[in-house]
Parts: C-alpha cells; sequence; structure tokens
C-alpha cells in the first residue's frame, strides 16, 4: 500500500478556521487529520508546511511504516527538532492520518492499536457556552441555562473581555496598568460560582494574562469557591514563574497546548508543578507522541485532560486517546458550535451532537470514524498534493 494523494483543506468558517489533511492510498483507503491551527493565526502557515511534507515525504510512502515515516520527518525536514506550533502542527496532522489508514485498514478503532478503549464513555467539561454573550450580564445567564442544559463542568475565561459583538478579548501586557483587574477577575468568577452553584465544577484559563505577582493574588482570592484547576497561569515556556506561582496556591495547574513532542514536556515533568498536562495531539507529533507524553505524565503523579479546539476531526481524534488512557482526567467539549453565526460543520455527524447521559461516548471506527461532508469541504481545498 502507498500513499498517492495529499488534500489539505482550510476550511473558512467562523469560530474556527480548521485546518484538515485527507491522505489517500492505492488500495482506496484514506485517512484524516487535523492541524491545531484553527483559532489564532497561523493556519495557512501550517497548511503550507503540510504541503511541503507531504511533497517530500509522504507521496510514495508506505503508510504502514507510521514509526519510521514520522522518523523521517523529524530527522529530515529541519524544521521539526524543536518544532513550535505550526510545524508541530503540521506534523501532527500527518500522524494522525497515517493512524486512520492503519486502522480503516485492519477494520478497527484507533484505540484498538494502542491497547484498546479502558472504558466507554468519557467525562468532560462544556467550553464555549458563553458564545454570543454581549455583556456579563448575559454570560451569567448562559452559565445557569449551560447547567440547565446538563452540563455539570464549565470553562471559563476570567481576564477575557465580553465585547459587544459577542465575543471575547483576551488581555494585552498582562493587563501590567489596570490596577484593579485582579480584583475584579476574582469578582467575575465569584458571580459565575454563585450562578451555577456550588456542585458545578469550575476550571479557569488565564492565557498567561497576569503578571507573576498578579497571578498569585488572583489564585489566593480564588480558594474559597472551589476551583477544579487553573490552566496557562503563565507565558508556556516559562518554567521559572510557573514553579513561583505553583508555590503559592492550592488550586491545581494545569497547561501543555504550547507544548510540542515529549521533549518539551520533560522539563515541564520534572519541575513537579503542575497537576494535569494538556498536551493537544493536533500539535504535539500526533497521537502515539502524545500517548508517549501521557506515560511520561503518569511516571510523574500527573493527569492528562487533551486540549481539543478543533472540527469534528480533532474531537474525535482526542476522544480515541482517551478513551484507552490510563491516567485520563476530563475530556474538553465545545457544544455549542452550532450557535456561532456562519460556523462550518465539515463532517456528516457533528462531534458536537454524540452527548448522551451527561457524557461522551467513545466513537466505534473503524479508523477514527469520522466521515467529512464532500460537498462543504470541496469548496474549502486550499491544494492537493500527488
Amino acid at each position: 500500500m502507498k500513499i498517492i494523494k495529499a488534500t489539505i483543506y482550510t476550511i473558512r468558517s467562523e469560530g474556527l478556521k480548521p485546518i484538515i489533511l485527507r491522505l489517500e492510498t492505492d488500495e482506496g483507503i484514506s485517512g484524516l487529520g487535523e492541524a491545531a491551527t484553527a483559532y489564532g493565526s497561523g493556519g495557512t502557515g501550517a497548511a503550507g508546511m503540510l504541503k511541503d511534507l507531504c511533497a517530500r515525504f509522504v507521496i510514495g510512502a508506505d503508510p504502514t511504516g507510521i514509526n519510521q515515516l514520522v522518523a523521517e520527518m523529524y530527522d529530515q525536514s529541519f524544521w521539526l527538532k524543536n518544532p513550535g506550533g505550526i510545524a508541530g502542527a503540521a506534523l501532527s496532522a500527518i500522524e494522525q492520518a497515517l493512524w486512520d489508514i492503519r486502522a480503516r485498514s485492519l477494520e478497527v478503532p484507533v484505540y484498538d492499536l494502542f491497547g484498546g478503549r479502558m472504558r466507554d464513555s468519557l467525562s468532560y467539561y462544556a467550553n464555549g457556552w458563553y458564545f454570543g454573550a454581549k455583556s456579563v450580564a448575559e454570560l451569567l445567564k448562559q452559565a445557569e441555562a449551560a447547567v440547565q442544559d446538563g452540563h455539570t463542568a464549565l470553562k471559563m475565561y476570567p481576564l477575557a473581555k465580553v465585547q459587544p459583538n459577542g465575543t471575547l478579548r483576551h488581555t494585552v501586557n498582562r493587563n501590567a496598568d489596570e490596577r484593579h483587574a485582579v480584583r475584579e477577575a476574582i469578582d467575575f468568577v465569584a458571580q459565575v460560582r454563585r450562578t451555577v452553584g456550588p456542585d458545578v465544577d469550575l476550571m479557569l484559563d488565564l492565557a498567561g494574562g497576569l503578571s507573576v505577582g498578579d497571578t498569585i493574588r488572583f489564585a489566593r482570592g480564588l480558594e474559597d469557591l472551589d476551583i477544579a484547576f487553573i490552566e496557562e497561569i503563565n507565558d508556556p515556556g516559562d518554567l521559572g514563574a510557573l514553579q513561583q506561582i505553583g508555590a503559592k496556591t492550592v488550586i491545581p495547574i494545569a497547561c501543555g497546548e504550547r507544548q510540542y513532542l515529549r521533549y518539551g514536556f520533560r522539563d515541564l515533568l520534572e519541575r513537579r508543578v503542575v497537576s494535569i498536562i494538556q498536551p493537544d495531539l493536533g500539535n504535539t507529533g500526533g497521537i502515539a507522541e502524545t500517548h508517549k507524553i501521557a506515560a511520561m505524565a503518569d511516571a510523574y503523579g500527573v493527569k492528562v485532560q487533551p486540549h481539543v479546539c478543533g472540527s469534528t476531526v480533532a474531537a474525535t481524534i482526542a476522544a480515541h486517546f482517551s478513551a484507552s488512557l490510563p491516567n485520563f482526567y476530563v475530556q474538553e467539549h465545545f457544544p455549542y458550535w452550532a450557535r456561532v453565526p456562519g460556523w462550518v460543520e465539515v463532517a456528516t455527524e457533528p462531534f458536537e451532537n454524540c452527548l448522551k447521559d451527561g457524557a461522551l461516548p467513545i466513537p466505534e471506527g473503524p479508523g477514527y470514524g469520522v466521515t467529512l461532508d464532500e460537498p462543504t469541504v470541496k469548496d474549502h481545498i486550499w491544494a492537493e498534493v500527488s
């Protein structure tokens, strides 16, 4: 079996702009992957890196030799060593698609290739429940509505400002000149806690939005609010700041969405500061690499919550990963993408619709079990390589 074609899609959607890869073989089996650049800026950079890697390394290769092909790309492309988010995302999408092909050729789900599933469903927290809120008052109403919808865990961005157009704007310059930013953020979290009640898990994401001192003040002000974890309490890679803040709070710390390959997690875990790592399978090097990262975390007594902010393709791949993971903690889930005007669904069966009995069911496959909605995605082809 050989790979004969790669199709790269840049989905021009609102809310997210996913970068999706489909690899096709000479035996009629294809596989899907997604680069973790659907948010922020850099999607076309990842698409370009995908095109270059596919042209040089992937077309004509045997898709069953996954380890060899990944090693070849890592050692010969130059930019995949200490890759960063763009190059790491391209490598990850290719690796994911190779596992999809392998599993489909064997007519099994991908998690069976990693030891089989350890659970029948995944606990999750809801993200995106605030979509469309144009004021703090509206956001609080949507928090209450999310709980009424059956979501028992919510993640929020306490430093982000609600915009009149219904979006959130993250901080700039760590709110250095905003004297009341910490007090206002603590009050904001307290309002959400009062709204959702004591039985709902509440997670916070700071996106590195405060100085070290202000982050310590903020965390201490939350200690009576039963916060499940605080995510990205400082800029990624600043392990000194992470250790400084971690020594001053009892709230569990989570991070990892902007760490790449197992080498990027080694020093993080050795500091013994984080309680939860959040690798994104769309930039860490792929599903096998993330299993290695998870095994490293398990040796340090650290739980894993895969970071997921992508299309149905990315969400389903992450579910296959979590199904077979011993130290799985909770799944990130966006159940409200359809609320965003201009949202484009890429799959015939949207992942956000699969909630059942308060949990995410494990996809069955074969492969990841995702089928692209061809009439939709054909209008979003960015490049084809053969």
